[in-house]
């Protein structure tokens, strides 16, 4: 058995099978939901932390410093109900979109599933507030209602994901398996069917997180997103080293080598990790702290997949070079939505896709790209990514906008799209001699 067969024979079942899994589709797709309200959020935290304060620096702008003393609490306000509470609105997500997997209310499912991850993370208590001036509305020495909001960021999203699938299993279990909900009359309005029809799966979720919530406190004295953290603490570590993200790499182009989307069936576990990393990495800024991780929101899409998995804008130029009119007809097609970081057309009109000899640099330049990439930030010469940006964006500007406005990082990007042309260059000249070798035998 060659390489080719034993790809087709086993690595591609098993990844079609996690491919098309429903939990991770409800996470891909929940994920999805949440991304315009974090990008929004996180632009907005970029915008009111530009390089423009310091003094010693020629950047250094006095109204914008005036502008951030006065107005920046008030402009940061998006960023608090976006990237600042993201579990719950992936929670939700998740929920709406499983429920629907399952032809059971999307939005009894996402409404399920939130109530579950507050009643876990969203411990509340009334304190006292200690100021000498009213604010908003609470007088000196009142008492008023919180909520602990520390775990609706992405520490909690681990726990959304649990609250999300267990929710909407109970919810099936009841409907569905045992028929177990409150019957009411036909002339009863269809919205109103549709709440009590959840009211069994409310009362369980409501003793079971509960329940969850007491037992832990008092063995461990911790609470449950907390525990959930810890345990996937050593998953973001390793996902964050250079042999981790090199791992990441490798499994998402072989995966496109093989004729699957290896983004999309690798995106559900990834996203939760490089959100999280992201929100570290935002929290720190914040704090003017150091920021902590490499792999978080936007890096890959920014320095690896420039022009799309595989570093294709590259390729798409080196077809465009090529003698072969083949070639240049599709290189020059492609190049648009290559731009943009859409390859399809260049994946399966090379094609690259089981294509051995566009195969191996398809693989190898990403993993090249990380190695480059991920030195320089590590030594400090590159910023780390604080911002996430739409996966479309041209990707030296992204690496710019996640960056900070960092010109070395846009700089850097169109020195490796420059260095990925010449590493195709010499496997387009082979592949071209394989096409004309192909027209002569037939």
């Amino acid at each position: 058995m060659n390489f080719q067969d034993f790809i087709e024979t086993n690595l591609v079942p098993i990844a079609s099978k996690i491919g098309s899994n429903r939990y991770l589709i409800a996470l891909r797709d929940g994920f999805t939901f949440s991304m315009p309200f974090l990008i929004v959020g996180s632009f907005i935290l970029l915008l009111v932390n530009l390089p423009f304060t310091d003094s010693q620096t020629l950047l250094y702008q006095q109204w914008y410093v005036d502008l951030m003393a006065k107005y920046k609490g008030n402009l940061v306000q998006p960023f608090y109900v976006s990237m600042g509470i993201m579990s719950i609105f992936v929670v939700f997500g998740i929920g709406y979109n499983l429920s629907n997997h399952y032809k059971l209310s999307g939005i009894t499912g996402g409404f399920l599933s939130l109530y579950t991850f507050l009643i876990l993370a969203g411990q509340s208590d009334w304190i006292p507030y200690g100021g000498d001036v009213a604010k908003w509305g609470i007088e000196p020495n009142a008492w008023f209602p919180v909520i602990d909001a520390r775990y609706f960021s992405a520490q909690g999203v681990f726990t959304a994901i649990i609250s999300a699938i267990f929710s909407v299993e109970v919810y099936r279990w009841f409907l569905v398996q045992r028929n177990m909900s409150i019957k009411l009359p036909e002339s009863v309005p269809p919205a109103v069917l549709k709440s009590f029809e959840a009211l069994v799966p409310v009362v369980v979720l409501s003793i079971v997180a509960q329940s969850v919530n007491i037992a832990i406190q008092s063995s461990l004295g911790s609470l449950f997103p907390e525990i959930i953290m810890n345990m996937f603490r050593p998953v973001l570590q390793i996902s964050d080293t250079l042999v981790g993200t090199l791992m990441i790499s490798f499994v998402v182009h072989m995966l496109w080598f093989c004729g699957l989307h290896g983004t999309n069936v690798i995106i559900a576990l990834l996203n939760p990790i490089i959100l999280t990393n992201l929100d570290f990495n935002i929290r720190a800024l914040s704090d003017n702290l150091p920021l902590p991780h490499i792999l978080a929101g936007g890096f890959l899409d920014s320095f690896v997949y420039i022009g799309g998995s595989g570093a294709t804008l590259g390729l798409v130029i080196a077809m465009m070079l090529s003698k072969s009119q083949h070639l240049k007809a599709i290189g020059r097609l492609s190049f648009a939505p290559g731009l943009f970081n859409i390859n399809e057309p260049i994946m399966f009109g090379a094609p690259i896709v089981l294509n051995p000899i566009l195969g191996i640099p398809f693989v190898l330049i990403p993993m090249f790209n990380i190695i480059v990439a991920y030195t320089l930030t590590n030594f400090g010469i590159i910023e780390k990514v604080r911002t996430l940006v739409p996966w479309t964006t041209p990707a030296p500007i992204a690496a710019f906008l996640s960056t900070g406005l960092d010109i070395k990082s846009f700089v850097l990007v169109f020195l490796l799209l420059i260095i990925s042309v010449f590493m195709y260059l010499p496997f387009i000249k082979a592949y071209d001699k394989f096409l004309l070798l192909q027209e002569k035998e037939s």
